[in-house]
């Protein structure tokens, strides 16, 4: 695996040196780097065999092989740490998706981290379809009342060395990755847990795909309600580490904004001038990135949206989802024609963020891969990632020069993975 031959040598100079300790110092930091990673406390055995691999191996090679040879760190420590980012409440209770599996199965696969803002993939949990053969479920699955009532749907698949069963994927509803979670399914499992692509799984339209953006659970947190535009605020939020009100900019031009924008709220100009303005004249011109998508009766809809008509017949139109200009509150405001989007925010007080190259595009996709580009998105991981391990926020020197190599490394080898090992070693020997 690639990220063994990865080093960490530039976070030398403000970790603790592990030669530096012995003894007691040593087994403190195997027990410190297993809960980091795991979420749980190691036992005495357990202790005892990552001290040794500690003192033989090194603490870079030993926090891999901590990550692979548990179930925690997939199960546990990274659906905590990305369940917070798939819905609007940002709780870690929310049930698992295939948003939230996205972004670990990237991270178990060590591909290039900044693919899930666009690329056509997405992980499902896999394994041998139930049928009847002989009128019984065909082997490995048993012959039990339950699996002869699943292979009747033709839709459910046995994982035969764990002994659970999952359904198949479903555009309109959440069933495999809860039932997944309920049986406890390791995600580090390659056999079971597995990449494919998401076109004809989570939408038939080529156009729709854009990583997480395309993912059934980002639809349902992020456009199943309002007009939108809660799926750039939450990007913001999440994986750049700033609210809308951090990005306000009142000089940005508002010729994006949309015409359900009211520009006299409260009777009065100078409140949409002095506050409104600020954040929706960058979000809109951003956010038609995502004219095109909805969320209607469990299931993302792109490009063609059904709507009844004032005569009560029904119909079909698009591409822009029909919410999107529903509210006329300013006339002369924008009326959205297309999914274009126009980055306004690379110039002025948001320029410190790094946006990617491109200043405009058409479609998620496109917007997506901008974003990935973002060198806020590399510090803003790595600020998460060094308070989830190190249980504290980055704000001393030395912290702060910690994440500042974290993200740079980041930034060159893409490695989620990578991420995390280095996080976990530089906070092991406090």
């Amino acid at each position: 695996m690639r990220v063994l031959v990865r080093s960490f040598i530039c976070l030398t100079s403000v970790v603790y040196s592990l030669n530096a300790f012995a003894g007691e110092a040593e087994r403190n930091q195997a027990k410190k780097l297993y809960t980091s990673l795991t979420g749980n406390t190691p036992n005495k055995t357990t202790a005892d065999y990552y001290e040794n691999q500690l003192i033989k191996n090194g603490a870079n090679a030993t926090a891999l092989e901590i990550i692979e040879s548990n179930i925690g760190f997939y199960n546990i420590t990274l659906k905590n740490f990305f369940t917070p980012m798939s819905n609007e409440d940002g709780t870690t209770f929310a049930k698992l998706n295939d948003t939230t599996a996205l972004l670990i199965g990237a991270t178990r696969d060590d591909i290039n981290f900044f693919r899930v803002f666009w690329d056509d993939i997405m992980y499902q949990f896999d394994g041998e379809l139930i049928v009847l053969e002989n009128g019984k479920p065909r082997p490995p699955v048993p012959d039990t009342e339950e699996y002869r009532k699943k292979a009747e749907t033709n839709d459910w698949y046995y994982l035969a060395d764990l002994g659970v069963s999952v359904r198949m994927y479903n555009r309109t509803k959440n069933d495999m990755y809860e039932q997944a979670e309920a049986g406890n399914i390791p995600m580090g499992n390659k056999k079971y847990f597995k990449m494919t692509q998401q076109q004809a799984y989570t939408t038939k339209e080529a156009g729709a795909i854009a990583g997480i953006f395309s993912t059934r659970g980002w639809a349902e947190a992020y456009y199943s309600a309002g007009t939108n535009r809660a799926s750039f605020a939450f990007f913001a939020k999440n994986f750049l580490c700033k609210e809308m009100e951090e990005l306000s900019d009142t000089t940005i031009p508002d010729f994006r904004v949309r015409r359900d924008v009211d520009r006299t709220p409260g009777g009065s100009s100078k409140t949409y001038k002095t506050f409104c303005v600020g954040c929706h004249a960058g979000q809109d011109a951003l956010g038609g990135a995502f004219a095109y998508y909805d969320f209607v009766d469990g299931t993302m809809v792109y490009n063609a949206h059904d709507i009844v008509t004032p005569q009560g017949e029904q119909a079909v139109v698009g591409p822009v989802a029909p919410k999107i200009n529903a509210n006329n509150l300013f006339p002369d405001g924008k009326i959205t024609t297309s999914d274009s989007w126009i980055n306004l925010w690379n110039e002025g007080q948001n320029a410190y963020l790094g946006w990617g190259s491109e200043l405009s595009g058409n479609g998620a996709k496109s917007l997506g891969k901008m974003l990935a580009e973002t060198e806020q998105v590399r510090t803003c991981l790595s600020e998460k990632v060094f308070k989830t391990v190190c249980f504290r926020e980055a704000k001393n020197e030395t912290d702060k020069k910690v994440v500042e190599q974290l993200a740079k490394n980041f930034d060159q080898d893409g490695s989620m993975k990578s991420l995390w090992i280095g996080a976990a070693v530089a906070c092991m020997g406090e």
